[in-house]
C-alpha cells in the first residue's frame, strides 16, 4: 500500500506539471497565432498541424522501439525546452513564422508528450487501481492546469506574450525531471515485467498494422477522430467569435487564460467528485462519451440562441468532460492492453488520429465557408451535431471491447493458471482390477459346475443377491463384468457406492449406463434421504454424461444440502458443458445459487482459519474445515457455467498471487462481468479480512450449519422436486 501511494504521489506531481505547461502553452500558441495572424488561416493551419503531428508520430514510433519510455519521454520534454529557447530568440526577427512555429510545437508536440506520460502511469498501475487512482492523477493535473493558467495570465500582463516562452521552456525541465522519477518508480515496482515488455515491443509490426489488426483499438482510433473532429468543428467558431469580441493582442491571451483557468477549476472540481463514481456507475461507455454529448446539447444551443455566451458554454462543457471523465476513462482503457501493442499503439491514437480530427474538421470549415458562404456557422454546427451522434455511437462499444482486452491481459500474464473443474480420480487402477476380477470369476464359475448354477431360477437374481450380499467378492464379480448393469441392479449398485471396498468398481459400472439411466440416477442424487457419500459419489457419475437431461438433473441438484455434494455437481456440470457445447443453462438460476452460496456469511469461509489446530473429530467440524478451503473454487466453478472459462480460471488463480498487476488485472474483469448482486455478495471475499473470528463467533456458525442442516432440508428438497419434475418432466424410479 505505501508502494502504491508513493507511484501515485508520483504520477501526481508528473501530471500537474505536463498540463500545467500544456494548458500555458495552449494560451501562448492561440495569442501568438491570432495576433500575427488572421483567424480565417485556422482551418489551414489544423491541416498543416495534422500532416506534421503525423510525420512526428511516426518517427516518435520509431525512436520508441530503440529506447525504453523511462528515457524517450524526459529527453522529449528536454528537447521541448531548448525548442522554447530557440523561438523566444528568434521571435523578434520573425513574428508571424514564431506563431507557426510555436503553434507547431505546442499543438503537436504536446500531445505526444502527454501521450508519453500517460503510457507510463498506464504500464505502472493495474487496471482497478488505474480506476481508483487515474480520478486523483487527472484531478492533479487539472490543477496543474489551472495553475498554468493563472501563471500565463500573469505572465502576459506583466511582460507580454513572448516572456511566455521563456516560462515554457522552464515549464518543460520541470516536467521532465518529475516524469523522469514516475518511470524510475515503474521500473522499480516491475522490474521482470519492465524487461519482458521491452523484449516485446521491438515487433516488426507497425503501430497502423496493430491498430488495423486489434478491433477495440480500431473502436478507440475511431472515437478519438469523431470526437477531435466535432470538437475542432465547436473550436473554430468559439475562436473566432473571441477575436471578433476582445480582438488581438494582449486581451485575447488575458481572456484565454481565463478561459482555460475557469474551465480547469470546474474540471478539477468534477475530476476529484465524481470522476471514479461515473466510472463505476456508467463504465467506460458513458464516461467517453460525455464531451460528444457536450458538443451535441451546445450546438443545438448555438442553434437556437447564436452568439459568442453559447459558443463559450457549448466549448468549455466540451473542454470540461474531456479533461475529467474521458481522459480519465480513455487512459483506463489502455490499462489492460500489451506493453508491445500499447507503446506502438498510443502515439498513432492519441496524437495521429487526434490531429487528424483537426484536419478533418479544418476541411470541413474550409468547405462551409467556400460554399456555403451565407451560414456557415449554421452548417459547421450541424455537422458537429451529426458526428457528436456518430461518437456516442461508437463510444457505447467500448464497455464491450474493455473487457475484452481484460480477458486478453489475463490470459497473457497469467497462461498458467488452471482450476480442476473436470478432474476426477483416476480410474485406471480401478479397471485394471476389474480384469482381474473377471478372470477370477470365471475360474470359480467353471469349479463350481452345472449344479450350483441350475439353482439360480433368474439370473438377474442371483446377481441382486450377490449385490446385497455384503461380500465383497461376489459384490466385485457382478460389478467387473464387461457387459453394462441391467435396468434392474442399478437401484442396488447405487447404495454400494457408500462402501469404501466397492465404491470406485460401483461408480465405473454406473458411469458405463449413466446415459441410459439418467432418470434414475437423478432421482438417487436428488433424494435427502439417501447417503451424503452416496449423493457425493453418485455426482461424480454424471461427469461423463453429454445430454441436456442430465445438465438439468445436476442443475437442480446444486440446491443439495452438502457443500461436498454442491462442489462434485458444479464440477460434473462444467465436465458436461465442456463435453457439449449445445447444452444451455439458465444464467440466472447459476446465478442465484452463487448468491446461495455466498450468503452463508463470512464465518464460514474463515472457518479453516478458526479450526487451525482444533482437535475434534465432529465430521461437522470437517465439513467445515473442507468448506473454508474451497468455498472459493466451488463459487468460480459455478461462475464458469455462465462466463468464459479460461480468463475465470486465471482470474481465480490470480487472487492468491503475488503478482499485483495481475491481481489487479483480475479484480477488475470480475467487476465488469459479474451482475450487480454477485458482484456485491462476492467481493467481501475476495478482500482480506482485517477482522480475525473469535470461538464464540465459531460455536455461532456450528449451530447455524446444523439448523440449517436439518430445519430447511424438508422444504428445499419438495421445492426441488416439484421442480425437476416440471423440467425434466420424469418421476422416480
Amino acid at each position: 500500500m505505501k508502494t502504491r501511494s508513493h507511484s501515485t504521489f508520483i504520477a501526481m506531481c508528473s501530471a500537474a506539471a505536463v498540463i500545467a505547461q500544456f494548458i500555458s502553452g495552449k494560451a501562448t500558441r492561440d495569442a501568438l497565432f491570432l495576433t500575427s495572424l488572421d483567424a480565417t488561416a485556422l482551418p489551414m493551419m489544423l491541416i498543416v498541424t495534422s500532416v506534421f503531428s503525423m510525420l512526428l508520430v511516426g518517427a516518435s514510433t520509431r525512436w520508441s522501439r530503440r529506447i525504453r519510455p523511462a528515457v524517450f519521454v524526459p529527453g522529449a520534454f528536454l528537447a521541448s525546452a531548448l525548442l522554447y529557447i530557440c523561438e523566444f530568440a528568434v521571435r523578434s526577427l520573425a513574428p508571424s513564422a514564431t506563431a507557426v512555429v510555436v503553434y507547431l510545437h505546442v499543438s503537436g508536440v504536446g500531445p505526444l508528450l502527454a501521450s508519453g506520460f500517460w503510457l507510463i502511469a498506464s504500464e505502472l498501475f493495474d487496471p482497478r487501481t488505474a480506476k481508483q487512482d487515474f480520478g486523483r492523477i487527472g484531478g492533479a493535473g487539472t490543477l496543474g492546469g489551472l495553475a498554468g493558467a493563472v501563471l500565463s495570465e500573469r505572465v502576459a500582463t506583466l511582460f507580454g506574450v513572448p516572456a511566455m516562452l521563456l516560462v515554457l521552456a522552464g515549464l518543460q525541465i520541470v516536467t521532465a525531471l518529475a516524469v523522469r522519477r514516475l518511470a524510475l518508480a515503474s521500473e522499480a515496482t516491475f522490474p521482470a515485467r519492465e524487461a519482458t515488455a521491452d523484449l516485446n515491443v521491438a515487433p516488426s509490426r507497425s503501430g497502423l498494422m496493430t491498430i488495423a489488426e486489434q478491433p477495440h483499438l480500431r473502436n478507440l482510433a475511431a472515437l478519438v477522430l469523431l470526437g477531435t473532429t466535432s470538437a475542432a468543428l465547436l473550436e473554430y467558431l468559439f475562436k473566432v467569435k473571441a477575436v471578433e469580441t476582445f480582438g488581438p493582442g494582449d486581451h485575447l491571451l488575458r481572456f484565454f487564460a481565463a478561459y482555460y483557468a475557469v474551465t480547469s477549476l470546474v474540471t478539477f472540481l468534477l475530476q476529484t467528485s465524481s470522476t471514479t463514481a461515473a466510472l463505476q456507475r456508467f463504465g467506460l461507455g458513458l464516461t467517453t462519451s460525455t464531451p460528444s454529448i457536450a458538443i451535441l446539447a451546445g450546438s443545438l444551443g448555438g442553434l437556437i440562441v447564436p452568439g459568442f455566451g453559447a459558443m463559450v458554454v457549448a466549448r468549455a462543457a466540451e473542454a470540461v468532460f474531456r479533461s475529467s471523465w474521458f481522459r480519465t476513462g480513455y487512459e483506463l482503457f489502455y490499462t489492460p492492453v500489451s506493453s508491445a501493442e500499447k507503446r506502438g499503439s498510443k502515439p498513432i491514437i492519441d496524437v495521429a488520429v487526434d490531429r487528424l480530427g483537426d484536419a478533418v474538421g479544418g476541411g470541413i470549415v474550409r468547405l462551409a465557408i467556400v460554399f456555403l458562404p451565407a451560414a456557415p456557422s449554421t452548417t459547421i454546427l450541424a455537422v458537429a451535431m451529426f458526428i457528436s451522434l456518430c461518437a456516442i455511437i461508437v463510444a457505447s462499444r467500448l464497455n464491450r471491447w474493455y473487457v475484452h482486452a481484460l480477458e486478453n491481459s489475463l490470459v497473457e500474464r497469467g497462461g498458467g493458471f488452471d482450476l480442476p473443474y473436470t478432474e476426477d480420480y483416476s480410474m485406471h487402477a480401478v479397471v485394471a482390477a476389474m480384469r482381474e476380477v473377471r478372470a477370477a470369476a470365471r475360474t470359480v464359475r467353471s469349479d463350481v459346475g452345472t449344479a450350483a448354477t441350475t439353482r439360480a431360477l433368474d439370473p438377474e437374481l442371483d446377481d441382486i443377491v450377490a449385490l446385497r450380499s455384503r461380500d465383497r467378492n461376489r459384490v466385485l464379480a457382478v460389478l467387473s463384468r464387461e457387459s453394462n448393469l441391467g435396468a434392474a441392479l442399478v437401484p442396488h449398485v447405487i447404495p454400494l457406492l457408500a462402501w469404501d471396498p466397492v465404491a470406485d468398481y460401483a461408480l465405473v459400472a454406473l458411469r458405463k449406463v449413466a446415459e441410459e439411466r439418467i432418470g434414475e440416477l437423478t432421482d438417487a442424487l436428488l433424494d435427502p434421504n439417501q447417503d451424503d457419500m452416496v449423493r457425493r459419489r453418485l455426482a461424480r457419475v454424471f461427469s461423463v454424461a453429454v445430454s441436456q437431461r442430465a445438465a438439468d438433473g445436476l442443475l437442480l441438484a446444486l440446491d443439495d444440502s452438502r457443500f461436498d455434494v454442491r462442489f462434485q455437481v458444479a464440477r460434473s456440470l462444467v465436465a458436461i458443458v465442456e463435453s457439449n457445447a449445445g447444452i444451455r443453462l439458465n444464467a440466472e438460476r447459476v446465478y442465484q445459487v452463487v448468491q446461495a452460496e455466498l450468503a452463508v456469511g463470512r464465518p464460514v469461509w474463515e472457518s479453516r482459519r478458526l479450526l487451525d489446530g482444533f482437535v475434534s473429530e465432529s465430521p461437522l467440524d470437517e465439513f467445515v474445515r473442507d468448506r473454508a478451503g474451497q468455498s472459493l473454487a466451488h463459487v468460480f466453478t459455478l461462475l464458469s457455467l455462465v462466463l468464459p472459462r479460461q480468463p475465470l480460471n486465471i482470474a481465480f488463480g490470480s487472487l492468491t498471487t503475488g503478482d499485483t498487476q495481475l491481481r489487479g488485472t483480475a479484480l477488475e474483469y470480475l467487476e465488469n462481468v459479474l451482475p450487480a448482486g454477485v458482484k456485491q455478495a462476492l467481493w467481501p471475499y475476495l478482500m482480506p479480512s482485517a477482522t480475525p473470528v473469535g470461538r464464540q463467533q465459531h460455536e455461532r456458525t456450528i449451530a447455524s450449519l446444523l439448523q440449517s442442516s436439518s430445519a430447511s432440508v424438508t422444504v428445499r428438497s419438495i421445492a426441488r422436486d416439484l421442480e425437476y419434475r416440471r423440467i425434466a418432466g420424469f418421476g422416480r424410479a
